[in-house]
């Protein structure tokens, strides 16, 4: 969740991670293809073909599901979450453990490790 001081400054209570993931996010019966761009066990920061309007609750799945979350702010084709419920650490980290399978997978078959 965004913490904007009084300056305007972010200060986020979770470590955001890198991570580029396809998920589907639900937002009044519609569902979008999204990716996301960084995570943390309470929000992400969102790329799709439009944001929702600040303030409105989505649902995201990656994978796993992820839970409702609430547009915290938005700008372009970008925006950031922050999560109803806190995900767990281990929600993360299969997460981040998914997409570096797939990544050594893609560099094997490419020939660059292992061969």
């Amino acid at each position: 969740m965004h913490n904007w001081d009084r300056l305007g400054g972010d200060r986020r209570s979770a470590t955001r991670l890198k991570i580029f993931q396809p998920a589907e996010m639900e937002q009044s019966a519609a569902q979008d293809r999204v990716h996301l761009l960084n995570l943390s066990t309470t929000g992400a920061l969102i790329y799709g073909e439009a944001a929702p309007p600040i303030g409105a609750t989505v649902t995201l799945t990656c994978g796993l599901p992820l839970g409702e979350a609430r547009v915290a702010w938005a700008g372009g084709r970008c925006f950031g979450v922050a999560f109803a419920t806190p995900l767990a650490n281990e929600q993360v980290d299969a997460l981040l453990g998914a997409q570096n399978a797939l990544l050594e997978n893609a560099s094997r078959r490419l020939g660059r490790v292992g061969g």
